[in-house]
């Protein structure tokens, strides 16, 4: 089984380091990830948060096409709420425009930070959330280069040859029932999706509009996953991730990436014990003779070949382990 694989990177910020340090490393994996031969690397925005360290998906993305030869590079994504449908379009091409079929313009509806921080980011006023379907209508016409609401507004630069690929974001059949509305790319989060919702790719594929943005359906899902040279530490280097995923679940920033014998230790001290383990139980773990095997399972659970692998570890030789040790398994096969 062929798989095709991205990274979804978060850029994570250590205990003890700073943002730069993960910026650097975001770097320093696109170039890895490029010469492994992934197909794409996507990166996330967050706002207000001392676990991760990218704000501007953009500006990290053209960063990476800059410094990087074949890997496709894109958002995952940018939150439509806090910009406005135009400027999204116009960095859009011309991200396209420099970087030819390579660019994936990857949108969601998640705030992308707490409440002092989505404030600010809509000029410290509400954020109207009742238009971002009709944002991603507006950004699809500029990028068509179509009339949009009887207005000659166009966004620069125009008449370019290739336009980017759009996906849309989310962890359930709404999203993906909007996705296959516009006739765009749908990535699933599994990671922080309840359940399995193995159902959501044959919804999408079902309503998928051939006459939408693009005429051929394309459905991922995004896992959590771990790799290291015993299943044991494979667990146990996932630890800092999914105390993550717990702050998050527990709608409080996500602190820091913590030791896991740090994570350890607060776990075995506190109620959370038993979402602790459904959440870490959710990644998929392995070693480098097994690993392939897991991600095969997991491809066929939710009927896709398509998957976009997170791993945060507190110490970035094990999150370089992990990556490094999924290619060569796929390759040989």
């Amino acid at each position: 089984m062929e798989l095709k694989l991205s990274i979804l990177d978060q850029t994570p910020i250590i205990k003890g380091g700073n943002a730069a340090l993960a910026l650097k490393n975001s770097l320093t994996l696109a170039k890895m990830a490029d010469e492994l031969g992934y197909h794409s690397i996507l990166y996330s925005e967050h706002h207000g948060v001392e676990a991760y360290g990218s704000s501007s998906p953009e500006i990290l993305a053209a960063t990476v096409l800059a410094n990087t030869k074949n890997i496709k590079v894109g958002t995952g994504g940018i939150m439509l709420r806090n910009y406005s449908a135009f400027k999204i379009a116009e960095w859009a091409k011309m991200l396209a425009t420099f970087y030819p079929d390579r660019f994936i313009l990857g949108l969601g509806k998640a705030p992308g930070g707490l409440k002092d921080a989505v404030l600010a980011l809509n000029g410290h006023k509400l954020p109207i959330l009742n238009n971002i379907n009709e944002k991603l209508e507006e950004i699809i016409a500029y990028l068509k280069e179509q009339n949009y609401k009887d207005t000659d507004l166009f966004a620069q630069p125009s008449h370019v040859s290739t336009l980017p690929e759009i996906t849309w974001l989310g962890s359930g059949e709404n999203s993906a029932k909007e996705a296959a509305k516009y006739g765009i790319s749908y990535s699933m989060a599994d990671f922080i999706a309840d359940g399995s919702n193995t159902e959501t790719q044959k919804i999408y594929q079902e309503e998928f509009n051939q006459s939408g943005y693009r005429n051929q359906p394309s459905f991922q899902v995004a896992i959590s996953v771990s790799v290291a040279e015993t299943p044991e530490q494979a667990r146990y280097n996932a630890f800092g991730m999914v105390y993550q995923f717990l702050e998050s679940r527990k709608i409080l920033a996500p602190s820091v990436l913590k030791p896991s014998e740090e994570v350890e230790a607060l776990i075995n001290e506190s109620a959370d014990q038993i979402l602790f383990n459904t959440l870490l139980d959710k990644v998929v773990m392995g070693t480098p003779d097994t690993i392939q095997s897991k991600l095969e399972e997991k491809a066929l659970q939710y009927g896709t070949l398509d998957l976009v692998l997170l791993s945060n570890m507190f110490r970035e030789e094990d999150r370089l382990f992990t990556y490094k040790n999924i290619i060569p398994q796929r390759s040989s096969n």
